[in-house]
């Protein structure tokens, strides 16, 4: 059972051109979340060695970086 336009359909009953949509749907749906996750995840890489670095910076440039975004 799926669920489309808040109605409730049975898969099994479509024609075969019915089953390959579908199963194309589901594909692009978990290829959707895998996306979202591994973007989550680079997201806090990111972050992390943003922070990292920021923190490696010598005294100086940071400063004038802090300057020069006033």
């Amino acid at each position: 059972m799926f669920t489309l336009d808040n109605k409730e359909y049975d898969e099994t009953k479509l024609s075969d051109k019915g089953k390959i949509a579908f199963a194309q749907l589901q594909y692009v749906g978990q290829e959707r979340s895998k996306l979202l996750l591994e973007t989550d995840r680079l997201n806090t890489i990111e972050g992390a060695n943003s922070a990292i670095l920021k923190s490696e910076l010598p005294k100086e440039e940071a400063d004038a970086e802090s300057e020069s975004k006033e």
